[in-house]
């Protein structure tokens, strides 16, 4: 007799890939051009629907439309009353067959409902995290070029501010959890490294040493800050432990180093020297060790962050007289640069979204300096600030779960 949790078990298998082939065909898509997406109805006010359409085109994972024929996704959505706080999607396509998904924000919180069902749904189509949920940390220029931290939304919406230094606070760096960030302080003459808990609203001074304390980055694990020092006369990498030690120093030469961002798994460092004539990117071990250089280009290369959902390096290049943002996937052997900025303006600071496709960076044009949302897939831009001095973002983790 035929063993029937065995045929159980090869259906459950045939199931798993025809999903995954399915998960794959979006995905492939997605690169291609977005899949459409059309929303059909919504139970709910005028302002719900708008909310809706906007998170929708904003996440910029879809071709949002309300009138397109034979779209790859049909949703229609429900916002309960205030009270529950609740909106149901149901998302209807030919490959994946219909979609039920829901999320509840606090009472009358309608936008944080909403942020919570796309990122589902962003997690159960694509299999990254959304960043609907996320943050974005930035510094904010001022009278006599004092900077403060802040933060807002992914839209731009909702901007805090975080810092009341009087001085200049800058290059915030969030750590992979979102619990913590770190930023670089200029104060009374002297640099430091700045920790701050964001779920407590504390700040302690991690790195305080004579001469230069810059460019911190937090490493995946939590447990060390890779930074910038000029203990000794001269600018080199070190690692220091959260919890108090003295810093173990990473490279030993005359050049200047800075900017390390830290490989997904902690186990690498991508940083900026001088030593070739200009600024270049270099890799090393996370113990240290001989550095290499990642690209052969002779063009500048600075500000460089390293994606752990895609494994990609985005950094800033001076291209044609202007800083454009360009990409290296770390996946490829080649590791050829793609530009991935091409309209006008000093394009500057990247930091990769929770997602591993799209990165937040500053545009300086005209005297003004903008966050803008870029695609690194087809290179559409979509401005975050506007009307000031906006610079420096780090982009969160997704700071809730999917």
């Amino acid at each position: 007799m035929a063993n029937p949790i065995r045929f159980f078990a090869i259906g459950l298998s045939l199931l798993a890939a025809e999903m995954l082939h399915a998960q794959i065909d979006i995905v492939k898509a997605a690169r291609e051009a977005n899949p459409t997406l059309v929303l059909r109805q919504v139970q709910g006010s005028a302002t719900q629907k708008k909310l809706l359409l906007d998170t929708l085109r904003r996440c910029d994972w879809f071709a949002v439309s309300e009138g397109a024929k034979d779209p790859d996704f049909i949703v229609t959505a429900r916002y309960d009353s205030v009270a529950s706080g609740m909106v149901s999607l149901q998302v209807s396509s030919s490959k994946r067959g219909t979609m039920s998904l829901q999320a509840r924000g606090p009472s009358g919180d309608s936008k944080l409902s909403t942020y919570r069902v796309v990122d589902q749904l962003l997690h159960n189509l694509f299999h990254v995290p959304g960043i609907c949920q996320s943050r974005i940390a930035f510094a904010v220029g001022g009278r006599g070029n004092l900077k403060e931290i802040y933060t807002c939304r992914f839209d731009g919406s909702e901007a805090r501010r975080l810092t009341h230094n009087g001085s200049i606070s800058t290059e915030p760096s969030w750590g992979s959890k979102g619990r913590y960030l770190v930023y670089t302080l200029y104060q009374h003459n002297t640099t430091s490294i700045v920790l701050m808990d964001m779920l407590r609203n504390r700040q302690r001074r991690l790195s305080h040493f004579r001469g230069l304390n810059a460019g911190a980055d937090l490493s995946p694990d939590g447990q060390w800050i890779a930074l910038s020092l000029s203990k000794d006369r001269r600018v080199d990498l070190y690692l220091l432990p959260l919890q108090g030690s003295a810093p173990r120093q990473l490279t030993r030469n005359y050049a200047v180093e800075s900017s390390p961002t830290w490989s997904p798994r902690g186990a690498r460092l991508c940083f900026v020297s001088d030593q070739a004539g200009k600024p270049q990117l270099f890799l090393m071990s996370a113990r240290g060790g001989t550095p290499t250089r990642l690209l052969r280009e002779r063009d500048e290369a600075v500000s460089p962050d390293w994606s752990p959902v895609s494994n990609h390096i985005c950094f800033s290049t001076r291209v044609g007289g202007h800083y454009a943002v360009a990409v290296v996937d770390m996946n490829n052997s080649t590791r050829q640069r793609k530009i991935v900025t091409t309209a006008a303006g000093d394009w500057e600071s990247p930091s990769w979204a929770p997602d591993g496709r799209h990165i937040v960076c500053s545009r300086g044009l005209r005297g003004r300096r903008e966050l803008y949302q870029v695609d690194t897939w087809h290179g559409r831009m979509i401005p975050i600030t506007r009307n000031g001095d906006h610079s420096l973002p780090s982009w969160s983790p997704l700071l809730g779960n999917p």
